[in-house]
């Protein structure tokens, strides 16, 4: 019996290695991506209109991410989360005027380091990694669509945003709670280098084409789970 409690004694007493190689981590939680905006002038059929840019607001969605630890201190992870939305803008044609909107999916791989040990209850961490953002369901605003009808548009415009491909960085920590310490509130931003081309097909005026570089922080607070 002294045997057996002692034991029991050294199982509960010893370290719970929550990021130990095998496990894998499932977070999510609020993402807000906020552009770091650098636009070209807008080009109409080629011609710059000087004093012109686009802009993009921010948007939230819900972050999910998923690591899996495949060494002590290494993990590899996939970035997800619901469809991202956002409104556009041009500024420079007379006044700033409600471009429309755009939606986009950043699926996203990352390898991480954890620098503290396994057993760690707070794991601070860095990755890096490759982006890949996917827009669709682009869609001109009635505002716009009457400041085209100004210039001769002779029926509504098309919107078209070129998907990206760049690099992603990451910072994060995770703070474990629970018994067994599986439970996880993380906080974590990136950083992603997404650079795109706009273009607006206006029956009757042309093709207005902008490059944008977007390159947004991304920040992200919510709960995980270690399996």
């Amino acid at each position: 019996m002294k045997l057996i409690a002692a034991a029991a004694t050294l199982l509960l007493s010893a370290p719970v290695f929550a990021y130990e190689s095998g496990s894998v981590l499932l977070r999510a939680g609020a993402a807000t991506v906020s552009p770091d905006v650098s636009s070209s002038a807008l080009a109409l059929s080629g011609t710059a209109l000087e004093g012109t840019a686009a802009g993009v607001k921010d948007g939230s969605a819900l972050g999910i991410t998923a690591t899996y630890m495949w060494r002590d201190h290494w993990g590899i992870e996939l970035v997800a989360a619901s469809p991202f939305s956002h409104d556009l803008k041009v500024t420079g044609l007379g006044e700033s005027f409600d471009l429309g909107e755009t939606r986009h999916l950043p699926p996203t791989v990352l390898l991480q380091y954890y620098p503290l040990a396994p057993s760690s209850k707070v794991q601070p961490y860095v990755g890096a990694g490759l982006n890949y953002t996917v827009f669709f369901e682009e869609a001109i605003s009635s505002q716009a669509d009457s400041v085209f009808a100004t210039l001769g548009a002779t029926d509504g415009a098309d919107l078209s945003l070129k998907n990206s491909t760049g690099v992603a960085l990451e910072a994060g920590v995770d703070f474990t709670f629970g018994a067994d310490q599986r439970w996880l509130f993380n906080v974590a931003v990136f950083w992603m280098d997404i650079d795109t081309k706009a273009t607006v097909e206006v029956p009757g005026v042309g093709k207005i084409t902008a490059d944008v570089e977007l390159d947004p922080l991304v920040t992200m607070a919510g709960l995980g789970y270690r399996f």
